[in-house]
C-alpha cells in the first residue's frame, strides 16, 4: 500500500472494522469522506492493545486502498467490514446530490 506521502506501509497489524464510519477527529456524526485527515470510527476485531473495544476513533487515515478495502493509519491498516447503516444513508444521499 502506497500512502499519500509515497511512503509504502511498514509491518503494522491489520485489524478488521465493522460497523465503520469516517468522521472528523473527536466528532461521532459528523460524516466526512474517506480521506486522509480523516478518522475512521467502528468496532475492531483483532486489535491487540484494544481486545474488548466496543467503539473506537483511529488516528488519522493517511492512506486508503479501495481496491482491498483498507485503510492505514499511523500504526494500524484497518480492513473494512460492514459499514454503519447511518454512515451508508449519509454517503448514498451525499451521492444523490452529486449526480
Amino acid at each position: 500500500m502506497i500512502r499519500g506521502d509515497g511512503q509504502t506501509a511498514m509491518s503494522k497489524p491489520l485489524v478488521l472494522i465493522e460497523n465503520w464510519a469516517v468522521v472528523r477527529k473527536g466528532s461521532y456524526l459528523d460524516f466526512q469522506e474517506i480521506l486522509p485527515g480523516y478518522v475512521l470510527t467502528g468496532k475492531p476485531f483483532g486489535h491487540s492493545k484494544l481486545p474488548n473495544a466496543r467503539s473506537i476513533y483511529t488516528s488519522p487515515i493517511l492512506s486508503v486502498d479501495s481496491n482491498e478495502g483498507r485503510v492505514e493509519t499511523r500504526n494500524t491498516i484497518y480492513q473494512l467490514g460492514a459499514v454503519s447503516v447511518e454512515y451508508e444513508n449519509w454517503e448514498r444521499q451525499r451521492r444523490s446530490m452529486v449526480a
